[in-house]
């Protein structure tokens, strides 16, 4: 029974606080103006960041200087309205804007509009073309709440585009792929991918043929997936994924300055109970670049095998290749490491029964004030939550069956939890 409480107490530690090896160089940079508190894009581009806020603002492209994150220009689209701008891509000649936010997936007006980088430079005014698709598998379009045919994700390899979808039932995405010429298309699937979150953006390097995408868990802890050597026919093939190590932050813009070097932008979040605001920033993360392999020299089969001779020091020993390099590990992909139970003694969380009373108290060792307890039973389920500001010491006096529970602790730079037994 302890070893079982243990293994349920690390999956719902993974849930609230996992963290792993790129949170180490996660970066704020700063807080993003007040224009864009909504910023739902973001490219780098002749120096600058371009972000844009999503539905029911202007339809306008902000410049935002990389120190000091001020507005340096703002460029409004003129013949096309905002409906719904959920990401912005590039090529070497177009800026692309994805109007494809579909939260109750009733949408049949879909569209990428695409925006010459030469009128973008000479004008604060500019107008757009537009390629207009429909998923091909898509048959409803009736309103039945949050959809799975959402999308706040998309890049441009080729002459094609690649829209990632956002499951905000399964939690999961499918890429769809188009051209990039102005047109209707019908869009192909080209690879799927289950339980990962809620995918927000994505950026691709033709160069390294990496593809990163951000999103968020449902309790808005921020993640990075990473697809190295993208197979364009199975997007998601070889897809890993890291926690950013953050909580409460709406990632929402994606973008890549260098082969390591990312940003990303967070859109204004607020909510009541608890009592929780995250203002609209930008943070900075490193990637590190995988080296390429040795190519495997060629084997001569008419050569007799020789005795074996010492080595060269002045030449270097190529390693052997391995059988099947799809099966190998690479040790610098992304990597899941999860922090177990209060593994920080600086932030202890205890709960303990009193025999004598059958009360259940809780003590947590920390100076961080804490803002919000919440428990949740064995599905995840809140069953009790309380909000304002909370005693480090108590007692548990909600009334609670006899299960298996877990109380985590809302503090100003995460959530602590454990699991305890109530019998």
């Amino acid at each position: 029974m302890k070893l079982f409480v243990q293994q349920l107490g690390l999956i719902i530690i993974f849930i609230c606080t996992a963290a792993l090896a790129a949170q180490e160089n996660v970066q704020t940079v700063g807080e993003l103006p007040n224009d864009v508190f909504e910023t739902s894009g973001l490219i780098y581009f002749n120096g600058n960041f371009i972000t844009h806020n999503d539905s029911g603002n202007e339809a306008v492209l902000y410049e935002l200087d990389t120190l000091t994150l001020s507005i340096q220009r703002r460029v409004n689209v003129t013949n096309i309205s905002n409906i719904d701008w959920e990401a912005i891509s590039q090529d070497d000649e177009y800026i692309y804007i994805g109007d494809f936010g579909n939260n109750v997936g009733t949408r049949t007006d879909l569209a990428v509009h695409r925006i010459l980088k030469e009128d973008y430079l000479s004008s604060n005014t500019v107008s757009a073309t537009t390629i207009n698709f429909s998923y091909e598998d898509q048959q409803e379009f009736e309103n039945n709440g949050n959809s799975d045919w959402d999308a706040e994700a998309f890049f441009v390899i080729d002459d094609r585009i690649v829209v990632l979808t956002k499951q905000w039932q399964s939690l999961g995405s499918v890429a769809y792929e188009f051209s990039k010429f102005p047109g209707t298309y019908a869009a192909n699937n080209v690879g799927t991918i289950e339980d990962v979150g809620l995918i927000t953006d994505a950026t691709y390097d033709a160069e390294s043929n990496r593809l990163v995408v951000i999103g968020y868990s449902s309790i808005l802890s921020p993640f990075v997936g990473v697809v190295e050597h993208l197979n364009f026919n199975a997007v998601f093939e070889g897809y890993a994924q890291q926690s950013l190590g953050l909580n409460f932050i709406q990632a929402e813009g994606l973008t890549q300055t260098s082969s390591s070097s990312y940003f990303f932008s967070s859109e204004y979040y607020s909510r009541q109970t608890p009592t929780i605001e995250s203002p609209s920033r930008l943070f900075s993360f490193q990637i590190s670049d995988i080296a390429p392999e040795e190519p495997e020299q060629p084997e001569n089969p008419e050569e007799p095998q020789n005795p074996e001779e010492p080595e060269n020091p002045e030449e270097p020993e190529t390693p052997n290749e391995p059988e099947n390099p799809e099966e190998t590990e690479n040790p610098e992909s992304p990597s899941l490491t999860v922090i177990p139970e209060n593994s920080n003694e600086e932030d202890k969380l205890i709960i303990y029964r009193d025999s004598s009373s059958n009360l259940y108290h809780y003590s947590i060792a920390t100076d961080k004030t804490v803002f919000g307890q919440v428990i949740y039973d064995l599905s995840g389920k809140e069953v009790w939550q309380k909000s304002g500001e909370i005693s480090k010491k108590g007692i548990i006096s909600h009334h609670l069956e006899s299960s298996i529970y877990y109380l985590a602790l809302f503090l100003e730079n995460g959530v602590i939890a454990t699991s305890f037994a109530v019998y």
